[in-house]
């Protein structure tokens, strides 16, 4: 934690070469979080690389207190960004080949199902990236337990207890607004 504070005193000071540490430490971490939202590698990379220069240019803001959890919260917000804005693009194609495919009736619950979907995103969003990513990981990329403890470099209980805590949080939260 010091070594990190160090490196980014000297960053800010104008070493930004140094930045490259960072990304090295880091790099596996973020595109393992990137790739659990978006489900393409492709797009994990290009997420990876987003956050990796948000964070650069948010360096300045850093509050100094946990920097993997403010890495990783950039990486979940920069692909849960992405993929809203491809799933608002699908979403109004699939709407209207419904649409057109069912005579109108089916435009309706395409809509309800998107409100739950974006309430669902906007919930995970507003949650600590432990709970979020590990949720991810496990009902949208349909990873086990064991397989999330080895990507995450956790134990599997860990996991499990994550799990059932964000559940918890989710049914919580979903309850707060009604849908």
């Amino acid at each position: 934690m010091e070594l990190e504070q160090n490196l980014i005193r000297q960053i800010l000071l104008g070493q930004k070469e140094l930045f490259e540490q960072i990304v090295l430490k880091y790099q596996n971490l973020v595109f393992t979080v990137c790739l659990s939202i978006t489900g393409d590698r492709h797009d994990a990379e290009n997420m990876a690389q987003e956050a990796f220069l948000a964070a650069y240019c948010a360096l300045p803001s850093f509050s100094g207190s946990n920097f993997k959890s403010w890495l990783c919260k950039i990486a979940v917000n920069k692909s849960i960004d992405f993929k809203r804005k491809q799933s608002k693009t699908d979403a109004a194609f699939c709407a209207l080949d419904e649409s057109m495919a069912d005579g109108g009736g089916s435009v309706e619950d395409t809509v309800i199902l998107n409100e739950r979907r974006g309430k669902l995103e906007g919930i995970l969003t507003g949650m600590p990236v432990k709970y979020s990513m590990v949720i991810r990981a496990f009902y949208y990329d349909g990873l086990p337990v064991k397989e999330i403890s080895r990507q995450f470099g956790m134990q599997e209980k860990t996991v499990e207890t994550r799990l059932y805590r964000a559940r918890r949080m989710i049914k919580e939260r979903w309850g707060e607004d009604g849908i």
